[in-house]
């Protein structure tokens, strides 16, 4: 397939409408020719979070690492950071960097707790860290994959102990000058605010813009932005050194590590797999590696093929939108010259059918007859968990609210007398939520099958 610039417009223009993006970044390597555009409301130096993708800077920084003989895979993290701490010791004293590259730690995400910290001030990395040594787990160390950017967390300050400095320092040295990745930035502070695209999320049908929401100190997780040219300048050096590398620790970065469900089912993959901060499945018979990213008002994607000397990636800001693996699916099928799935068409099929789902779900919960709950003046008050932090109960016009992060909330209570938080900006879900004497009762991660307990500061 010759790179056919009107082919790419024309799909850019039919998904933007078909999920309502305010604008659309997409880049296409194929067999030595290049192209990247921006379309709809951004310019081409626009700056994208790029959320989880950037795992895929952090994993090659500890395989450059470890390949330079400063660390082992398969070395503990608590070598590197003696007081590293987990509520399961045996996981503390023997989670490898392998393990939380590759999501094997044991606990689910408690991604919540991203943001219940941030409620007053935001947590250093070190904080960060410390705080997580605080959260559950649901299984035993290497029992099963669960994504967690919390663990990248960890493994980002162990990786500052390490080596003695900061990751952000690291990968701009090791990585992101050697590739003249001039426009890509390791976080919001060191990025030019202005360029930063405005953050936008879809709600029952209605697209609204949203504040900029920084993802805070999450090191290696979720951090950086950058332009969609350099984004795919990135996804071409990913296919380069999937090619090259051999019997090396950055080899492992692309070898199955961790099993995990293929990313969407509509896209018929028999395996799916993560490695070192890269996923992988297949594809029409072909190996096919990728990393999707998805925060408040933004998703990015990665991807590429080996077999086809094709690499692409699209970013946008819109909130947690498959626009960007129907993108993925077509532009692979457009290399091998097969044009018979509307990728878009089939998409937006899909997504509507699990949102529909979604809804009906939180309709039957919140019941035919829905109020919000009346404030207790003896309730008001910040509550605090070790883990989790801060979230906080106020007052308006009566009215009982919750602080999660930076947005405040009304506490809502079914015919039934269950109460919950519709929590929209976050998670798009209702959590159940409860009071006792001084005590808030929020189910902050489902995997628990258990609420968590924040008591009242005195």
């Amino acid at each position: 397939m010759n790179m056919n610039k009107q082919t790419i417009a024309d799909l850019a223009q039919k998904v933007s409408k078909t999920f309502k993006l305010p604008s659309l970044g997409i880049g296409v390597y194929h067999n030595g020719e290049s192209f990247s555009h921006v379309y709809g409301e951004a310019e081409q130096d626009s700056l994208y979070p790029l959320a989880s993708i950037s795992k895929t800077f952090f994993a090659t920084a500890v395989c450059q690492l470890a390949d330079s003989g400063q660390i082992s895979l398969d070395e503990p993290l608590k070598k590197y950071w003696p007081d590293f701490k987990l509520v399961d010791q045996y996981a503390q004293d023997h989670l490898t960097w392998r393990d939380a590259l590759s999501h094997q730690s044991g606990l689910p995400a408690h991604d919540l707790m991203r943001f219940t910290n941030m409620n007053k001030h935001d947590l250093t990395l070190k904080e960060k860290a410390e705080h997580i040594g605080h959260l559950e787990p649901n299984h035993e160390l290497r029992y099963k994959m669960q994504y967690s950017n919390l663990i990248y967390a960890v493994a980002t300050y162990a990786f500052e102990q390490a080596i003695g400095q900061d990751y952000g320092k690291y990968e701009r040295s090791h990585l992101l000058e050697p590739l003249n990745l001039n426009h890509t930035y390791i976080n919001h502070h060191e990025a030019p605010r202005e360029k930063i695209v405005k953050p936008y999320i879809g709600d029952n049908n209605i697209t609204k813009e949203v504040p900029f929401i920084a993802p805070g100190k999450v090191g290696g997780a979720s951090s950086m932005l950058s332009t969609i040219s350099d984004l795919l300048s990135w996804a071409k050096y990913q296919l380069k050194l999937q090619k090259e590398s051999k019997n090396n620790a950055m080899a492992e970065h692309f070898l199955p590590q961790s099993i995990m469900s293929p990313s969407r089912e509509y896209g018929g993959a028999n395996f799916g797999a993560y490695g070192l901060g890269m996923m992988m499945e297949d594809y029409r018979g072909h190996k096919y590696f990728y990393h999707s990213g998805s925060y408040i008002g933004y998703c990015s994607f990665m991807g590429f093929v080996p077999d086809l000397d094709l690499a692409f990636v699209s970013t946008t800001n819109m909130d947690s939108t498959d626009a960007i693996f129907a993108l993925a699916y077509q532009t692979i099928d457009n290399a091998l010259g097969i044009n018979e799935t509307d990728w878009t068409a089939k998409v937006k099929k899909a997504v509507d059918q699990k949102i529909a789902k979604r809804e009906q779900k939180i309709s039957s919960l919140m019941g035919d007859a829905p109020q919000k709950v009346k404030a207790n003046k003896d309730q008001l008050g910040d509550y605090h968990n070790p883990g989790y932090g801060l979230i906080t109960l106020s007052e308006n016009d009566g009215n009982l609210m919750v602080t999660i992060g930076k947005k405040e909330y009304p506490v809502i209570i079914n015919e039934d007398g269950k109460m919950f938080v519709e929590v929209r900006l976050y998670q798009h879900q209702l959590l159940p939520i409860a009071f006792q004497q001084d005590q808030i009762l929020l189910l902050t991660e489902p995997a628990l099958n258990k609420p968590t307990e924040f008591n009242k500061v005195k």
